[in-house]
């Protein structure tokens, strides 16, 4: 799996990158480096192709996903993960998981169904996949997910049944609204660096 890595700071916040639909393993680095100026990056590139866009996992249409993809890519891009961070000598729990969209989905649908010592999430613009298998307790999790009005892709419907989805488990969870669509907006990316530090939002 192709991967940026940057080591950062010795005091920076660990960022683990998912891009959206199309994009690679450079496009949220601005962004980590907004949230977090001395961040250390590790960025992944999805490896399914979609008319030439780079995706975490199949789908069959808008909204219409490959559930199979998704929990084979889900299962090698966890191996992934913990594989380059015996590497970089980072414990998984230091990581904080940055989706956007295709990205945030994959990595929700990580802490919602496997088990793993990954603890926080900063989801921009993510959606319910429709898979509840798993009931463990993601208490010691922190999560924050993004939504904006009018969104032509996310329904307020799926990303309210995801936000539940950590909330019924016990998740410590953060929602910013924003009327963005789906479009990452300064409010929102403000709001997230700002959860990240604990600042009083």
């Amino acid at each position: 799996m192709k991967y940026l890595y940057d080591a950062g700071t010795e005091d920076g916040k660990k960022l683990l990158l998912l891009h959206g639909t199309g994009g690679d393993e450079t496009s949220l680095v601005d962004i980590a480096r907004f949230l977090d100026g001395g961040c250390e990056i590790l960025s992944f590139r999805g490896e399914v192709k979609e008319d030439g866009m780079n995706r975490f996992f199949k789908r069959n249409g808008l909204n219409q996903f490959d559930l199979d993809s998704l929990e084979e890519e889900t299962d090698k891009l966890y191996e992934e993960i913990k594989q380059i961070s015996a590497e970089k000598n980072v414990p998984l729990s230091d990581w904080i998981l940055v989706g956007y969209s295709n990205g945030a989905n994959i990595a929700a649908h990580l802490l919602l169904e496997r088990e793993t010592e990954l603890t926080q999430g900063l989801f921009f613009h993510p959606m319910s996949l429709g898979v509840h298998e798993k009931q463990f307790s993601l208490k010691e999790k922190r999560i924050w997910l993004s939504f904006g009005q009018g969104d032509p892709i996310v329904t307020l419907e799926s990303f309210n049944e995801l936000a539940a989805s950590f909330e019924q488990r016990g998740a410590d969870l953060t929602i910013k609204q924003t009327s963005q669509g789906h479009q990452l907006s300064a409010e929102e990316v403000n709001h997230a660096r700002n959860w990240l530090h604990h600042i009083p939002l």
